[in-house]
């Protein structure tokens, strides 16, 4: 996918964060893929399998980490 793409979907989730009543699920599945959208901006990340492969560890990641003390 192209890095424009991942930070179109990241602002998306981020936006569908805000709408919805508490959870704070969604926030992190957002903020992974404006992760991955920088990456793929600047060229660290090239094929699509590795960007979704890092899109899913780096979301389960911070929403293991972090969810917890958020809330």
């Amino acid at each position: 996918m192209t890095w424009w793409y991942w930070m179109v979907l990241g602002l998306a989730l981020l936006g569908a964060e805000m709408t919805t009543p508490g959870g704070f699920y969604i926030l992190f599945f957002g903020l992974a893929a404006l992760i991955v959208g920088t990456l793929a901006g600047l060229d660290a990340v090239q094929t699509a399998w590795v960007q979704w492969l890092l899109f899913s560890l780096v979301a389960v990641a911070s929403l293991l980490v972090f969810r917890g003390p958020l809330l």
